[in-house]
């Protein structure tokens, strides 16, 4: 049972394969065994048109058969001449086109191409002028901000180096120093 449970995809595709090989056996049977079965009409005239298009549906798979797909329609067998009609075959020619149509063409595409290549350049000329003016104001903006720091910046070292001071003395300060190093710098590992 447990070696059912682990093959179970290999089951799977066995009974499959048989269930197909079953189903083809079975269509094969059923293809030679029965002819078609003609439907019977109430209406003689029905009769008779479902006949001739049936004639005329085997006619046109027998010429398909044979490789005579241009030949004419003929009329059905009980209204046929004696003579059988000419086959008819049409031999098309491809034109080619002339060269001033093709140069046309050649140069309308390359038009084509040339205007979408002048379109991305404008795209990318446009990025690039935004680019710069993020640039200007990024670079006024550091000025600004290392100008009023530095004007901050004396009063905040004095402030900063007293408290550091106090911080130090303390022994719980100086755990919570040292946790902290461990913590935000950078890995034992890349320490030098």
């Amino acid at each position: 049972m447990e070696w059912i449970f682990d093959h179970i995809q290999l089951l799977l595709v066995i009974a499959g394969s048989v269930a197909y090989w079953l189903n083809q056996r079975r269509q094969a049977q059923a293809g030679e065994g029965a002819p078609p079965q003609e439907t019977i009409f109430e209406d003689p005239e029905l009769a008779e048109r479902t006949r001739k298009i049936r004639e005329e549906i085997q006619r046109k798979i027998e010429q398909r058969a044979r490789g005579y797909a241009n030949e004419q329609p003929t009329l059905p067998s009980s209204q046929q001449s004696a003579e059988p009609p000419p086959i008819v075959r049409e031999v098309v020619t491809r034109q080619q086109p002339a060269p001033a149509v093709l140069r046309r063409d050649a140069s309308h595409l390359e038009a084509q191409r040339m205007a979408e290549i002048l379109e991305q350049q404008a795209a990318l000329t446009e990025q690039l002028r935004q680019a710069q003016k993020m640039k200007a104001a990024a670079a006024r903006r550091i000025q600004f901000e290392t100008q009023i720091s530095s004007d901050k910046g004396d009063i905040a070292a004095a402030v900063s180096r007293g408290a550091l001071a106090d911080d130090l003395r303390n022994p719980d300060a100086l755990r919570r120093a040292f946790i902290l190093r461990e913590i935000l710098g950078p890995p034992v590992a890349l320490r030098r």
